[in-house]
């Protein structure tokens, strides 16, 4: 389950912060867009065509009240509200980077990330912690499991290999927690491993050689620590 951050974790946000008035101006929009289009023709179309037809609807909510903001902000609003519909709402940003080996949320207003093994805050929000339970639901349905009151608790692997673990109201107080645990495409080769010093060359022989005759072997550490990877 996620854990707040230890004192000597960075807490700099790595993402944009967002102003309340950004997300009181999202909220608005978004929910002119649920009045407005129709979910059940939305869910038949292809991704990219889906997307071309929220944004198409979201500029014309965007004009007809009247919002005043620059290209850039549109565009960013635009991925939002993309996101919001389709995929992992604010999620989506920190799912499609590489560096990033966990997420974890606590609530809708505290998301933090790992990178290079440190853990960061980021300025990454949820609406509220509803928009925060239907992406966690959202989640784990891919690989038919469910969570909610009933059924608080919930580990699930992704297709990608990712490990997801989520605690939902009444055992979480303060909103969902989830976390995602992500791996690497790329894998560490042995031989990288003596070269970062992970492994000396006499370990890495004699690991060589217990795979090579296929020994049993147990894999123990502590979380993080690289046991998967």
């Amino acid at each position: 389950a996620p854990t707040p951050p230890r004192e000597r974790e960075v807490q700099a946000p790595l993402e944009n912060a967002r102003s309340d008035e950004y997300y009181r101006t999202k909220s608005m929009i978004f929910g002119a867009l649920i009045e407005a289009i129709d979910l059940t023709q939305l869910a038949r179309l292809e991704p990219d065509a889906a997307r071309e037809e929220i944004r198409d609807i979201v500029i014309e909510i965007i004009g007809l009240k009247n919002v005043v903001m620059s290209i850039a902000e549109q565009e960013e609003l635009l991925d939002d509200i993309c996101n919001d519909v389709l995929g992992y709402g604010p999620l989506e940003p920190l799912l499609a980077r590489d560096d990033i080996a966990d997420v974890m949320v606590n609530g809708a207003n505290r998301t933090y990330i790992e990178v290079g093994g440190k853990i960061q805050m980021t300025g990454v929000r949820f609406r509220d912690n509803q928009q925060l339970m239907n992406i966690c639901q959202r989640i784990v349905s891919q690989v038919g499991r469910r969570v909610d009151e009933s059924s608080p608790i919930c580990d699930a692997r992704l297709p990608d290999g990712s490990r997801v673990n989520v605690i939902a109201p009444p055992l979480a107080i303060d909103g969902p927690a989830l976390t995602i645990r992500k791996f690497k495409k790329d894998k560490l080769t042995l031989d990288q491993l003596v070269r970062f010093g992970s492994i000396s060359p006499e370990g890495a022989k004699i690991l060589q050689i217990i795979g090579r005759v296929r020994c049993n072997v147990v894999v123990s550490g502590g979380t993080g620590s690289g046991k998967t990877t």
